[in-house]
């Protein structure tokens, strides 16, 4: 019985794995239906590391229009690792690290990038199946380039 129960948490903790990572490449691919499909209908959001805002409860729809305005124009590449997951039931905790390169082709080399690393908390909650993002912190440890390469950031004073 014990070995069976090990056997379900490793692929639980793999699907887990799957929503985070697949979550990732959907922005680089600018998927935003498929971002979606890794979002529960709302989400809590703490980005105030990287931009300066309260944390706050968006719907799904909300969270991906966001990341529309802020990644237009952009090419990205997200990288997610070191995830350590936490399952109790129907609620799980993935801790991760990440680095997240942006890059404006539009604008001249030298300020055309910006890039984060740091560490993510997502919550997911178990819906059927599959497992869906209700909530995402993220902290950021190192912030290197150009603000304005981002939406969030353009045309303020950041």
């Amino acid at each position: 019985m014990h070995q069976t129960q090990n056997i379900d948490w490793l692929i639980e903790r793999s699907k887990i794995i799957e929503v985070i990572v697949g979550f990732a490449n959907a922005l680089d691919e600018k998927n935003w239906q498929k971002l979606q499909g890794y979002l529960a209908n709302e989400i809590e959001i703490d980005y105030s590391d990287f931009r300066g805002e309260a944390p706050q409860r968006v719907t799904a729809q909300e969270y991906v229009q966001q990341r529309v305005d802020g990644l237009a124009g952009l090419r990205t590449l997200h990288i997610s690792t070191n995830h350590e997951v936490t399952i109790e039931e129907n609620v799980a905790y993935c801790r991760s690290a990440y680095c997240i390169y942006r890059v404006n082709p539009t604008v001249e080399a030298g300020q055309n990038r910006l890039d984060t690393a740091g560490n993510y908390l997502h919550q997911l909650i178990r819906v059927g199946e599959e497992w869906r993002i209700n909530a995402v912190k993220q902290t950021v440890v190192v912030i290197s380039g150009n603000r304005q390469v981002h939406g969030a950031f353009r045309n303020s004073s950041s």
